[in-house]
């Protein structure tokens, strides 16, 4: 499993720098402290891509407590390490960012495929109220595709790709890893 997981990071480490050559030439950014698309409660995202993120709340010793969180969250609604800034709607922040799923990585970031055929910019509504001129002249060739990134995910294991409720995704996550590494120490 530690194989598979450096393989999803490798895949993760290739999102983030193809966000960063599109930022970089676009001057596409989330507002300061913007944490709106966090607050959606339909976030979905696969076993496969939360298992850097259970194998880190693992060694960390934290596994109970979010495998708690989860339950308290009847392991729906919004992502249990969502931490919403109570002075101003609509900020927060996300407690894992750097073990984050590809979708919360995408997210504003990432081209689509049209029914067209055409690659456009899946921006987030905040984007579009925010900087419509960045959108209008941004390189859409430079976007990471959700569709690319999303099959090179699943490639890496069919059976863990299903969608889910990030929360519950996550505490399955947590059980598989949690129960590798009891495997290990027996």
């Amino acid at each position: 499993m530690l194989e598979l997981i450096d393989q999803i990071n490798k895949i993760y480490r290739a999102i983030d720098q193809q966000i960063e050559v599109l930022q970089q030439a676009s001057g596409l950014q989330c507002p300061s402290g913007c944490g709106k698309c966090c607050e959606n409660p339909q976030v979905e995202t696969t076993v496969l891509e939360v298992l850097p993120l259970a194998l880190e709340l693992v060694q960390r010793d934290e596994a109970e407590y979010w495998l708690e969180q989860a339950a308290h969250a009847n392991h729906s609604g919004v992502c249990i390490f969502y931490q919403p800034d109570h002075l101003v709607a609509g900020n927060g922040r996300c407690g894992v960012y750097a073990w984050r799923p590809s979708l919360c990585r995408l997210f504003g970031f990432a081209s689509i495929t049209n029914k067209h055929g055409q690659s456009e910019l899946a921006a987030c509504k905040i984007h579009k109220q925010t900087m419509p001129e960045v959108l209008a002249t941004l390189p859409i060739e430079l976007a990471p595709n959700f569709s690319d990134y999303s099959m090179q995910l699943r490639n890496l294991n069919p059976d863990q790709s299903d969608l889910l409720p990030i929360n519950t995704a996550m505490a399955i996550a947590i059980n598989k890893v949690g129960l590798l590494r009891d495997y290990q120490d027996y």
